[in-house]
């Protein structure tokens, strides 16, 4: 089990210099660089000055709205309290709006593509630099080969990897956005322990699922033959031998199981990721 404080972290800037405006981020969790596996739990603050173009991802994104309004296109939003699933390969935005808090967890979707670490990404952005410029989400060289126009993100993309960014075909036609509270809650196998089921999504079989453990005695959470990341929506109590507050991140590996001593009614969104070698799957 690893187990980040929200409270451990600092906001950090300059870490998505590929965009125009403002954005703070906290990086709490992450998984192995180079791994099939490598997956980035962050959340963001987001300035109403912060703008992404309309693009697509070569990997998965699960985005839940703490606080404010995340704009994903013309009209269409996710509003505090719910949560969006960005697939591979799928267009959205343009991204611009009020000011927001966002937890945004990114990981390699069935494809197999996988997930750049931020540090490299940010690596990349300095190297670029030295030969373009990043202009509100596209990068613009100026000397060298390559295109002289490209998002920013693909850019960085084959600068790190030595090829163009070949996305594979979207599965959906549009992000989810899932809405927790008109979801009901069904008793799990464990006593105090609660369930609401937001989805199963893709080939790749990854499942949403919001947990409520009320306060007293261990609440236990079964074990999964998956990775499983979990994102403490609300409440605080230990977990094993740590304590866990409001907006800490957790990472279960395959096969582990979560004991958790809520002191007060607790909710955790939790996202188990199968792995891509153990579901058959190869890139597209």
């Amino acid at each position: 089990m690893k187990l980040v404080l929200e409270s451990e972290k600092r906001w950090r800037g300059n870490q998505l210099r590929h965009r125009k405006g403002k954005i703070l981020l906290k990086r709490l969790i992450e998984g192995e660089m180079g791994s099939p596996e490598n997956y980035g739990l962050h959340i963001g603050r987001e300035s109403a000055e912060f703008f992404s173009p309309r693009h697509r991802h070569p990997w998965d994104q699960i985005r839940y709205c703490i606080s404010g309004s995340v704009p994903i296109g013309p009209g269409k939003t996710i509003e505090a309290g719910e949560i969006g699933y960005f697939p591979e390969g799928l267009h959205y935005g343009p991204q611009e709006g009020p000011e927001r808090t966002v937890m945004v967890l990114q990981f390699g979707g069935a494809s197999g593509n996988g997930y750049l670490n931020r540090d490299e990404v940010n690596r990349a952005y300095e190297e670029l630099s030295e030969v373009g410029s990043f202009d509100k989400g596209v990068f613009r060289r100026s000397r060298g080969k390559g295109k002289r126009n490209l998002d920013g993100y693909e850019a960085i993309w084959q600068h790190l990897t030595g090829a163009p960014l070949v996305f594979p075909r979207p599965r959906y036609s549009a992000p989810v956005i899932m809405k927790p509270g008109n979801f009901a809650w069904r008793a799990g196998r464990e006593s105090g322990v609660y369930l609401k089921n937001l989805g199963r999504f893709s080939d790749r079989g990854m499942e949403v699922t919001i947990v409520r453990l009320d306060r007293g005695g261990h609440r236990i959470l079964q074990d999964v033959e998956h990775l499983r990341i979990v994102f403490v929506m609300k409440g605080q109590g230990r977990c094993g031998i740590r304590n866990y507050k409001r907006h800490t991140a957790i990472e279960f590996k395959s096969g582990e199981a979560a004991s958790f001593m809520p002191a007060v009614t607790t909710e955790l969104l939790c996202i188990t990721i199968p792995s891509v070698t153990t579901m058959g799957l190869s890139a597209a």
